[in-house]
């Protein structure tokens, strides 16, 4: 519910088009222990990926919400699972805040999904 009233109250509007600067300079203020390496921009220029130039498994994630630029690092384990299928990259997060994703995707986006993949929690052993 409270989710729904955030985007109630920030409406439709849209942040800027994404480019790879924006991504990298973002993700340096974001997180200072993340320099962005590769980029990957969803085909609408509304979300990317990037690898970390440290050599971390982790992920730099920025997506739009309403006019805003969130950004977050996903790390091991914190992938519940994610596909390649239609055009879209989706994956799900264990995250209670914002979970699901849903990225329009070209032709590039496999690399992008094998890294989600990697990511992902091992299951537990029964």
């Amino acid at each position: 519910m409270l989710i729904g009233l955030i985007r109630l109250a920030a409406g439709r509007r849209r942040p800027a088009l994404l480019d790879e600067a924006l991504v990298r300079l973002r993700l340096a203020q974001d997180w200072q222990d993340f320099e962005a390496a590769r980029v990957w921009l969803a085909a609408d220029a509304q979300a990317a990926l990037a690898t970390d130039a440290g050599g971390t498994p982790r992920l730099g994630l920025i997506y739009g919400f309403g006019d805003k630029l969130p950004s977050r690092l996903i790390g091991p384990g914190e992938v519940a699972g994610a596909t390649l299928a239609g055009g879209v990259l989706a994956f799900t997060l264990h995250d209670f805040a914002r979970a699901h994703f849903r990225l329009p995707a070209g032709d590039d986006a496999a690399p992008w999904l094998a890294r989600l993949r990697a990511l992902e929690r091992p299951p537990k052993d029964k």
